[in-house]
């Protein structure tokens, strides 16, 4: 059983501390601790403990690799890739610093690098579930949507309870085959493996929805809202629902939940505003739309 990070954290520096550590061992416990760190979100504490692990080990792959991620974490994305540059120099045939480097290609929008990444780690781990399904997400990003199926697909046959892989062949199977049978099948493959996906509960109710089971579709949005009370998109959506059917008080309750949530979210103003003028407050209508198009002056537009 692994260590939780504050344990493996003093483990770290007991071993820093101790007389006689070598250098090398310092710096591999320096990046463990690194690790620790940026597993509880401490992102700026793990850079500058990968940092001194560098310093101390100049080479060491996995904190080249572990600061990449960390500076992609914090959208770093340029201090990113040279990491992941350095560490390739360093290790060219380790198949996850490309996985590693095309995800962060994937985030700045090259989709054609981060594609010709997950390609060579593929070729260099033929069985790796993780970039296949990296691939699928720059493949859908790119608008091919057969690939990206066909690499979920793989992926799935690698590790047939990766959630997150059920999760995006169906985003595919819906937004873009328009196939909402075999997306909620997938949504619902994900969330049997993972029951906390508040994403894939949202997606499967949109697609739900789109089949006119609201039933099924409000059940999921609660689901979500129980499961994470600060998840604003299922407010707001659950609220799109109950609009639809004419339930303003219910409507108006989740908008005022997103709000709060994202006082920001034009669409949330927009509807709550709606939802006010049906049941009678026309100024607290007024007064939402003209805040929503402030926003987004098209608003309506966009709905």
């Amino acid at each position: 059983m692994a260590l939780p990070n504050p344990e493996v954290i003093a483990a770290c520096n007991a071993l820093i501390n101790a007389t006689g550590t070598s250098t090398k061992d310092r710096a591999i416990a320096t990046g463990y601790r690194a690790d620790a760190k940026r597993a509880q979100g401490d992102l700026p504490g793990a850079v500058a403990d990968y940092s001194q692990a560098l310093t101390l080990w100049p080479d060491d792959v996995r904190a080249l690799n572990g600061r990449g991620l960390a500076y992609r974490d914090l959208r770093k994305y340029d201090l990113a890739l040279g990491d992941f540059v350095r560490a390739i120099g360093i290790e060219p045939n380790d198949a996850e610093l490309y996985n590693s480097r095309g995800i962060t290609y994937r985030a700045v929008g090259d989709l054609g690098r981060a594609i010709a990444d997950f390609d060579q780690a593929i070729k260099l781990s033929p069985n790796y579930p993780l970039a296949l399904n990296n691939r699928g997400n720059a493949y859908r990003d790119s608008k091919q949507p057969d690939r990206a199926i066909a690499d979920f697909t793989r992926a799935i046959a690698l590790l047939p309870n990766y959630a997150d892989a059920f999760f995006n062949r169906g985003i595919v199977e819906s937004n873009d085959k328009g196939d909402l049978a075999k997306a909620i099948a997938d949504y619902s493959a994900a969330i049997k493996f993972n029951p906390w996906f508040t994403q894939a509960l949202l997606a499967r109710a949109v697609a739900y929805s789109r089949q006119q089971n609201l039933t099924a579709a409000l059940a999921d949005y609660t689901t979500a809202i129980e499961l994470d009370p600060q998840f604003e998109p299922a407010y707001r959506n659950r609220a799109t629902l109950f609009l639809n059917i004419g339930d303003n008080a219910r409507a108006i309750a989740d908008l005022d939940a997103a709000i709060r949530l994202d006082s920001q979210d034009a669409k949330a103003l927009y509807e709550r505003g709606l939802a006010k003028q049906r049941s009678g407050d026309a100024t607290g209508g007024i007064a939402d739309i003209a805040a929503a198009q402030k926003l987004v002056p098209d608003i309506a537009n966009k709905l």
